[in-house]
């Protein structure tokens, strides 16, 4: 379910990039296209995915497994209510459904920490508070039908805390546990980072979002500063980890730091005037993202267990040329704090590549494995 998940968020990317800019529907069907129907139903699979990992214990069994599908469904009604199909009455009822959602999720994970043998890893804290932010941004939401006179600045609140408090903790806990992965490097420091870390993460997202709400600069920018710390550290970590990695012209080490910087670029676009900070956001950061992660967990996904020279080579070949695409999503990163709204457009070619890639790759290895060679 992951890799249809992973697919169906790709192509929504990309139909949604190439689509915003014309007039036939607002800008806001096309953000929701990509981060409710695309983007949350993804995260809450490959949180399924890595709990289990981070707790020592089995899957999420067959009833929560199809909850991302559910979402998706949820997804597709609210978007007949921006293109009009449906009345502005539906997204109380809704937001309530991914409310529900995400107390779900919120008491499994809770269930699967207190019976984690010899305590749960401290990622998983990380994805606990994603969830709550998660819960803040759809309460938000379900608020706006029933005071429509506050529905400019509870859309504020929901953007932002969804954006960097759901979607940016979940990123973040789950890249500081996937890049020594992917890098090949013990970082030993992790887990007493996103010990430390975590806090200020969350009320710096808070504050961001309660900032934008009430155009408070006073709680917006100390709400950044707050984000951008545990990101400036971690990237610090991760240059004197492997900065070889980094730079490479191959692998998910690039797209993966990338996605990272692009996050602080979106946040630092977020105090700019003028600025599209959701353009950096989606194109600098969610692009490389999931690029990134892809290239790193398809294999996986793919063929679960033992890893074999297969995966290996699955990487070699998915994340072929990332250090490339890595240069194209930090154009997409930067362009738009210079004003360009045409930014988006290279993280636009560089997903559509790796798409392209991952097509090809997918196709060849099931060639070679209907002629009796699966490369395991």
């Amino acid at each position: 379910m992951l890799i249809v998940l992973l697919v169906f968020a790709l192509l929504a990317l990309l139909v949604a990039t190439v689509l915003a800019p014309l007039p036939w529907l607002p800008p806001v069907f096309w953000a929701h296209g990509v981060l409710a129907m695309a983007a949350l139903p993804l995260i809450m699979a490959a949180m399924q995915h890595f709990v289990p990992v981070l707790t020592r214990s089995r899957g999420s069994g067959t009833a929560l497994s199809w909850l991302p599908v559910g979402l998706v469904l949820v997804g597709a009604l609210l978007l007949l209510v921006f293109s009009g199909v449906l009345t502005w009455g539906w997204i109380a009822p809704l937001a309530a459904l991914v409310l529900l959602a995400a107390v779900w999720m919120l008491l499994w994970m809770r269930q699967r920490s207190r019976h984690a043998l010899g305590g749960a890893h401290p990622g998983l804290a990380w994805y606990e508070a994603a969830l709550i932010c998660l819960l803040l941004g759809m309460t938000a939401a379900a608020l706006i039908p029933v005071f429509p006179q506050w529905q400019a600045s509870l859309r504020q609140f929901h953007l932002h805390i969804n954006l960097y408090g759901f979607i940016g903790l979940t990123a973040v806990g789950t890249l500081q546990v996937l890049f020594p992965t992917v890098t090949g490097h013990a970082d030993p420091g992790v887990s007493r980072r996103l010990r430390q870390d975590l806090k200020g993460a969350f009320i710096g997202a808070v504050l961001l979002a309660l900032g934008r709400t009430l155009e408070a600069l006073w709680m917006t920018v100390p709400g950044i500063l707050l984000w951008l710390w545990p990101l400036t550290r971690m990237v610090w970590i991760w240059l004197r980890m492997d900065s070889r990695r980094i730079f490479a012209w191959h692998g998910a080490a690039p797209v993966l730091a990338a996605a990272t910087l692009g996050l602080i670029l979106a946040l630092v676009g977020v105090m700019l005037p003028g600025v599209a900070s959701l353009d950096i956001f989606l194109a600098g950061f969610m692009f490389p993202l999931v690029s990134g992660a892809a290239s790193q967990l398809v294999p996986v996904w793919v063929r679960p267990g033992r890893q074999t020279d297969w995966h290996d080579k699955a990487r070699a070949a998915i994340g072929r040329y990332n250090g490339v695409r890595a240069l194209f999503y930090l154009s997409s990163a930067l362009l738009p704090l210079f004003g360009y709204r045409c930014g988006a457009m290279a993280g636009l070619l560089a997903l559509l590549w790796f798409v392209a890639g991952l097509a090809y790759w997918g196709l060849n290895d099931r060639l070679q494995g209907t002629g009796g060679t699966n490369g395991a």
